[in-house]
């Protein structure tokens, strides 16, 4: 008889955060379930009561191939990951992804990804979140060409999951506990929040949930859903000064001036993130990204409008259907096309009309934007160069070594 791809709940979160609580609790309070535990690292565990049929496994191969033999075993009913403390929930759900598609024609028949699990310390959350410091500044990642900020971490963790465990919820206060769950419920609307107390959480909530689903969980992003229109109107969350703004223009920013805000102090901004239109570069759109005191700009793709219509895609229905959407003005005219800013804004005590001023204040006045593209060429622009070889008409990238993008902090 051929039974059910096991399920598979990757635990994700950062570093004390409470995600060996979580899993000692599920290996011990399984409620029935068979639980293969799989760990980077067996030290300093201790001793761990677990319930009848469940083990912790040492990562010792990689992860698809561990979790494809602990599958084929038939011994467990559900499979465990504990991620380090840096990764990026949405690697590892691409690894096992991949595996399900291409690395074994019998991997989606005996796995599949179910659960994305986010823990986050309520005591010391927004602290972390508040810090420029890089991983390897702080010895929190091997890999010495990963140039992340602690908060850059946190952020793609809180992004890309299903649910979220607020844990250590004893060491805050009920007030402190209730504008952090709605600051993390900005950030990623559509996760599951669950309080608890040294991991302590009901394994049906984490285990074989079903709530996983590889488009909505990376389309989760509190920032992609508000620039979309998706959330929903959220009073409690208004109430406690959770507010955001989607930045929207058909001019471009003057560089210098778009340059000067994005070095000045951004108070009371967790996040923001989307693509801009710089008066000097009118053929490649940028790309911004900011949580807390780190911001990222770089390369987005080459504007449709810059391309020769020839280079345009035939045959695909929804992207010639996205152009369209896109495009201002006649079809013919090509002078603004589909270039634009458009960006969002997610913080706390946000004031969005006063951002909306800052920002109208980089666009070009009338004067300057009357001059056109070739006199646009000569306003100084201190924003790096960008080397378009490698990226392509996707406006939302991610920032890996081959990108050249500008770093840092406010």
């Amino acid at each position: 008889m051929n039974q059910p791809p096991i399920p598979v709940t990757v635990l994700s979160g950062f570093f004390g955060a409470g995600k060996t609580s979580l899993l000692n609790h599920l290996l011990a309070n399984g409620e029935g379930r068979r639980i293969a535990a799989v760990v980077s690292d067996q030290a300093d565990v201790g001793h761990v009561h677990m319930s009848a049929g469940c083990e912790r496994v040492l990562l010792r191969d990689d992860l698809p191939a561990t979790i494809e033999r602990l599958a084929s075993e038939a011994r467990f009913d559900a499979i465990v990951i504990e991620s380090t403390g840096a990764s990026d929930p949405m690697r590892v759900a691409e690894e096992i992804a991949l595996a399900e598609s291409e690395s074994s024609a019998d991997f989606a028949d005996i796995a599949r990804l179910d659960t994305m699990v986010t823990v986050v310390d309520a005591s010391s959350f927004l602290h972390d979140y508040g810090r420029n410091d890089s991983l390897t500044e702080r010895d929190m990642t091997d890999d010495e060409d990963d140039d992340r900020t602690i908060v850059e971490a946190l952020v793609e963790q809180i992004e890309f999951c299903d649910v979220i465990v607020v844990n250590k919820t004893d060491l805050v206060t009920p007030e402190a506990l209730t504008r952090l769950k709605h600051i993390l419920h900005g950030l990623n609307p559509r996760a599951e929040l669950i309080d608890a107390r040294f991991g302590d959480v009901p394994a049906a909530e984490v285990v074989n949930s079903e709530r996983f689903d590889f488009d909505e969980t990376a389309s989760a992003a509190g920032w992609l859903m508000t620039l979309h229109g998706q959330r929903e109107a959220d009073e409690a969350a208004e109430a406690a000064g959770i507010a955001h703004l989607v930045y929207r223009a058909r001019r471009p920013f003057h560089p210098q001036r778009l340059w000067n805000l994005l070095h000045e102090e951004w108070p009371h901004v967790l996040r923001s993130k989307g693509f801009f239109w710089l008066a000097t570069r009118n053929d490649v759109g940028g790309t911004l990204s900011q949580a807390g005191g780190a911001c990222r700009h770089g390369p987005a793709g080459v504007w449709w409008a810059a391309q020769d219509r020839s280079e345009w895609p035939t045959g695909d229905a929804e992207l010639e259907a996205e152009i369209v959407a896109d495009w201002h003005g006649d079809p013919d005219d090509n002078t603004v096309g589909d270039r634009r800013q458009e960006l969002v804004l997610i913080g706390a005590d946000l004031d969005a009309y006063a951002w909306q001023d800052k920002f109208d204040a980089c666009l070009l006045t009338d004067d300057e934007w009357a001059q056109g593209p070739e006199a646009w060429k000569r306003f100084s622009d201190p924003f790096p160069s960008w080397d378009m070889e490698d990226h392509d008409h996707d406006h939302d990238h991610d920032h890996d070594d081959d990108c050249d993008c500008g770093h840092h902090t406010h």
